[in-house]
């Protein structure tokens, strides 16, 4: 989610050019199970820089939900950094959109 948010920012401000796909990169990282503390103190310092830096709140939103990955999942940033990957899916399925019926 947040390499599509880094993806599809208007690309106008440092930080969407910079911080967004800086961000993104380095929860591949850790999702890919080859993070160090020292990664995970460096995303942490860059979601920090983020806040209130940007042309709109594209980024101050990307920041927040980036934080809170790490606040919510907790325990699996731990197992990552301990024991590498989880092998739990990288990627979900998407269910398709709800069908909805237009009243005329």
């Amino acid at each position: 989610m947040l390499t599509y948010l880094a993806a599809n920012s208007a690309q106008q401000c440092g930080p969407c050019r910079f911080g967004l796909p800086a961000v993104a990169d380095d929860f591949t990282t850790l999702a890919d199970g080859r993070a160090t503390p020292e990664l995970l103190d460096r995303l942490r310092h860059r979601i920090g820089l983020l806040h209130g830096r940007g042309a709109c709140g594209h980024p101050d939103g990307t920041a927040r939900l980036a934080a809170s990955a790490l606040t919510a999942f907790e325990a699996d940033v731990d197992q990552h950094l301990t024991h590498g990957h989880c092998r739990r899916p990288t990627t979900l399925p998407v269910p398709p959109p709800a069908r909805t019926e237009h009243r005329t």
